[in-house]
C-alpha cells in the first residue's frame, strides 16, 4: 500500500539547473582553492602526499561510521589519522578490533584508488564503479536482508556485481522510498556516465553533488552502495585539482538531510554541504605543519625548509593579499560587532525580567590595538575544533559577549583570524564559547559550544562582504543562540 509521501523510482534525471544562492558560497571555494593551490608552491610531493593521505585516512574511518558498520572514539580516530592504518597504531589506540582495521584499510585502498585513477586523467565509468565496490567491501562476506516475511537474514554479498533483489528502504517518516529496479540498474548506470559527461562544463561540486545522488538514487549494488557514491566525489574533486573532502559522523545527520531534500528534487542542500565540507579540506591541507623530511639532517637544514615555506608564502604577491585581508577582515569585524551589539542588547533587556542586575556586555579589539592579541586560548580551541591552523602573529579580530545573571557568566567569543602560515589570503570567522567561574573560584572554564566542522565561514581575500552577509549573520546567529541556550539552562 502506498502513500502520498512515497518516492517511487523513475529514471535518472539530468543535472537541472542550481539555485544561484549556491553561487557565492561556489565563488569562495574557488577562491580558497586558488590560495590553496598557491601555497603550494611552496610545499615538497612529500609534504602534499602527506596531508593528502592523512584526509584519505580521515574519509576511511569516517564512511564507515556514517553507515553504523563500527564506531570508534574520537581520539582513537585522530590516532589513526595520524599515525597510520596500521596494527601497531590499533593496538596502541585500543578500541580498534581486527575486523574494523580491515574494513578501513579496504575503504582507504579504495580511495587510494581513486587518488592513483585521478593523476592519471581517468574518469569516472562502469569498470572503475564495479573495482570500487569490489575493494572498498572485499573484507565483507555478508549484508543484512529482510525475507518475505519482513524477518532479518545474512545475505552473501557479492562483490562488484550489481543487486538481484529490490533494496528500497523505509524514511524516519515512514514512507518507502524506491531504487532502481535490479532489472533496470545497468541501463542506469550507463545513462548516469552519458549524462555526467554531458555536464562536464558545469561546477565540480555541483557535478559530484548530483553524480552522488544519482548514483545513491539508483543503489545498484546490494550493500555498500553509500560508501562507493563517497569514493567516486573523490574522484571527480581530484580530477579537478581540490582537496579532498570528508562527510564526518559529526554531519551525518545534515548528509542525510541533504540526500532526503535531494530525493524531493532540491539538490542544493547536498551542494552547499559538499562546498562547506571542501572548504575545510582545503583549510586543513593549506595549513599542515611544516615537515622537514629526513631525520639525518642538520639544524640549519630544518632552518632553511622554513624560509622555504614562510618566505614564499610572504613574498609571492604578500603585500597585496596583505592588504586585501585587512580591509576583509576590518569589514567582517564591523558587522559581527554591530550585529552582536543588537543580540547582546535585546538578551540584557530580556534577563532584566528574571534578575534585575542582569548585564549583557560587549567588547572588541583589532589589530594593531594590543587587545587583539587576547582571548589567544580560546581562539587556538575554536580554529582546532575546525581543523585549521591559525596565524596569530598580527593578533586577531574578535567580539566578546559577556552575560551575567543569576551569578552565572558565559563569555561567547566571535572571532576573525587569519588561516595557515604566512599571508594566505584566507580569513575564517569562528565561535567559541564558556561557562566562566565566579571570581576566586579555583574551577577551569567550562566549555559551552560544542562546534561541527562546518560551523565557521571562510573568506578569501577576494570575496566581497555583501555577498556573505547573510551566511555571516545565520552563523553568528546560530552559535550565539546555542551558547545562550546552554547558559539558561543553568540558571533553573
Amino acid at each position: 500500500m502506498t502513500s502520498e509521501r512515497d518516492r517511487q523510482w523513475h529514471p535518472i534525471a539530468p543535472l537541472p539547473p542550481v539555485n544561484g544562492s549556491v553561487t557565492p558560497l561556489l565563488s569562495t571555494v574557488d577562491s580558497l582553492r586558488s590560495a590553496w593551490r598557491e601555497a603550494l608552491l611552496f610545499s615538497t610531493d612529500e609534504e602534499f602526499e602527506a596531508a593528502q593521505a592523512k584526509r584519505l585516512r580521515r574519509h576511511a574511518v569516517e564512511t564507515g561510521i556514517i553507515e553504523r558498520l563500527y564506531e570508534l572514539d574520537w581520539g582513537v580516530t585522530e590516532m589513526l589519522v595520524a599515525e597510520g592504518l596500521t596494527v601497531e597504531v590499533a593496538d596502541r589506540a585500543g578500541g580498534v578490533s581486527g575486523d574494523t582495521l580491515e574494513t578501513i584499510r579496504s575503504q582507504y585502498d579504495a580511495l587510494d584508488y581513486m587518488a592513483r585513477l585521478a593523476k592519471e586523467g581517468q574518469d569516472v565509468s562502469i569498470q572503475v564503479i564495479r573495482e570500487l565496490h569490489q575493494i572498498i567491501t572485499r573484507n565483507q562476506a555478508t549484508y543484512e536482508a529482510r525475507d518475505q516475511f519482513g524477518r532479518m537474514f545474512d545475505r552473501p554479498l557479492r562483490h562488484g556485481d550489481w543487486k538481484q533483489h529490490a533494496n528500497h528502504v523505509r524514511r524516519p517518516d515512514g514512507s518507502l522510498l524506491e531504487y532502481t529496479p535490479p532489472e533496470h540498474v545497468r541501463a542506469e548506470l550507463d545513462r548516469l556516465i552519458d549524462l555526467y559527461q554531458g555536464a562536464t562544463d558545469a561546477h565540480p561540486l555541483v557535478l559530484s553533488a548530483w553524480l552522488h545522488h544519482r548514483f545513491i538514487q539508483i543503489h545498484p549494488f546490494e550493500d555498500g552502495n553509500g560508501r562507493v557514491a563517497r569514493a567516486l566525489t573523490l574522484l571527480i574533486l581530484l580530477r579537478e585539482h581540490y582537496a579532498p573532502l570528508v562527510v564526518d559522523r559529526r554531519e551525518r545527520e545534515d548528509y542525510i538531510h541533504a540526500l532526503d531534500a535531494a530525493n524531493d528534487g532540491d539538490l542544493a542542500h547536498l551542494i552547499r554541504l559538499f562546498a562547506k565540507l571542501e572548504i575545510i579540506a582545503m583549510q586543513s591541507m593549506l595549513t599542515q605543519p611544516v615537515t622537514f623530511g629526513r631525520e639525518d639532517r642538520d639544524a640549519a637544514a630544518v632552518v632553511d625548509t622554513y624560509v622555504r615555506r614562510t618566505h614564499g608564502l610572504r613574498n609571492a604577491q604578500a603585500a597585496d593579499r596583505r592588504e586585501a585581508v585587512g580591509r576583509l577582515a576590518f569589514e567582517v569585524h564591523a558587522g559581527v560587532v554591530g550585529y552582536l551589539d543588537m543580540q547582546a542588547r535585546s538578551l540584557a533587556a530580556a534577563l532584566g525580567r528574571l534578575d534585575s542586575t542582569a548585564q549583557a556586555n560587549l567588547t572588541s579589539a583589532q589589530p594593531p590595538e594590543a587587545q587583539s592579541r587576547s582571548y589567544r586560548r580560546q581562539i587556538i580551541a575554536a580554529a582546532n575544533s575546525v581543523d585549521f591552523y591559525t596565524n596569530l602573529a598580527d593578533g586577531a579580530w574578535w567580539t566578546s559577549v559577556q552575560v551575567d545573571a543569576l551569578g552565572e557568566r558565559l563569555d561567547y567569543l566571535a572571532t576573525v583570524q587569519k588561516v595557515g602560515r604566512g599571508e594566505s589570503g584566507v580569513l575564517a570567522l569562528t565561535a567559541y564559547a564558556e561557562f566562566v567561574p565566579a571570581s576566586g573560584d579555583s574551577a577551569r572554564p567550562e566549555l559551552a559550544l560544542t562546534l561541527s566542522p562546518t560551523d565557521s565561514v571562510t573568506l578569501a581575500y577576494t570575496d566581497h562582504v555583501a555577498d556573505r552577509l547573510d551566511e555571516i549573520e545565520e552563523f553568528l546567529r546560530d552559535t550565539f543562540r546555542r551558547a545562550v541556550e546552554r547558559f539558561v539552562g543553568r540558571l533553573g
